[in-house]
């Protein structure tokens, strides 16, 4: 944790957890969670947010940290300190009266709060190694994942868990809040997920259709489904999910050779970046990676060699594959030869889009 002072007073706090934070190819790094984030409304506009940043930015480089991440109260914050979006989210709406939900499933059941702790983790690991962007948790972690206070419940019930399992597997889970509604004489209670995590497809299928079944609880929302989830390829009318998509995780890349050597590619090639990092300019530079058999090999060069040429924040929005080259370059975030943007996205694209599950 990082305070700044004006005399005797605290007028700015920031603060980082140990995260590992799984990349394309399913190895985890470490990533430092950039959090609490404040300045005092008395102390806007004089520097207080980039000294605290810089501090935070240069005690990660020392910390042999090659992320850092972050999710923005506002989204034009943190792009001058070269963080870029790098995992987006859809916020979906049901009404369960309009849809059905096809497919095959196990079964389902809930459990407390106690043996969600105890059982969930071992599913959320099972996931966790397939989609970029997931975050590990430790066993504290989980512990404050079910702190439930009534305060923080906006007139929901407490958190409601359930397991699902095939053939006594263990392979999926959901929790969420109820609310109930009667204000029009008929039940049009609301269920608010705020977690579904489900490693085999038929646990989708059976905690979708659990969650919408659940009578007097016609309303479904859930913030934070991943954006290339198959729940709309599962009913009949997709058009009956409404979908709002955000931006998630931002990241920001403190070494980009350690960074680029980390993760796997999805295409061989060879590309040189010239990556321009103006808070911290000597982490950025030109660089040569070389993929061969999906490993990549990162090197600083030359200025004078580039094929492309793009912003430290643009890199890390690229990293855990969830965005398109080709439609960065035309919108002028990275310039170069056309073969080579081309080159560059079906290097960095994966086959499963990066997601973030929690805010911290």
């Amino acid at each position: 944790t990082v305070a700044a002072f004006d005399g005797s007073h605290i007028v700015g706090t920031l603060g980082a957890f140990p995260f590992d934070v799984t990349i394309p190819g399913g190895r985890s790094i470490t990533m430092a969670g950039t959090t609490i984030v404040t300045v005092a409304a008395t102390h806007r506009r004089r520097g207080v947010l980039t000294a605290m940043m810089r501090d935070h930015l240069e005690d990660g480089r020392q910390r042999g940290e090659p992320l850092v991440g972050l999710w923005s109260s506002e989204s034009v914050i943190y792009g001058r300190y070269g963080f870029g979006v790098a995992t987006e989210n859809n916020a979906i709406e049901i009404d369960q009266n309009r849809i059905s939900i096809d497919g095959d499933s196990g079964s389902v059941r809930l459990v407390t709060t106690e043996e969600a702790i105890t059982l969930f983790p071992a599913v959320h690991e099972m996931e966790r190694p397939r989609r970029p962007g997931m975050l590990s948790r430790s066993e504290l972690w989980w512990k404050h994942h079910f702190d439930d206070p009534k305060a923080n419940r906006d007139g929901f019930s407490s958190l409601r868990c359930v397991l699902h399992e095939s053939d006594g597997v263990h392979d999926g889970y959901a929790i969420y809040r109820q609310k109930s509604n009667w204000e029009t004489g008929f039940p049009d209670g609301k269920i608010s997920i705020r977690e579904l995590i489900a490693p085999a497809p038929a646990a989708h299928t059976g905690l979708w259709q659990y969650l919408t079944a659940i009578d007097l609880f016609p309303q479904i929302e859930y913030w934070n489904l991943p954006v290339d989830d198959p729940l709309a390829w599962k009913v009949p009318d997709h058009r009956r999910i409404k979908r709002k998509r955000w931006d998630a995780l931002y990241l920001r890349i403190l070494d980009v050779v350690q960074a680029l050597e980390a993760r796997t590619y999805a295409v061989d090639g060879v590309v040189r970046l010239a990556v321009d990092d103006p808070f911290l300019p000597d982490v950025g530079g030109s660089f040569e990676l070389a993929v061969v058999d999906g490993v990549g090999r990162c090197r600083r060069v030359d200025d004078a060699v580039t094929d492309l040429n793009l912003g430290a924040t643009d890199l890390a929005s690229l990293y855990l594959g969830g965005n398109s080259t080709s439609s960065m370059a035309q919108a002028g975030r990275i310039r170069g030869a056309q073969e080579s943007i081309v080159l560059l996205g079906r290097m960095f694209r994966g086959d499963v889009a990066p997601w973030c599950e929690e805010v911290f």
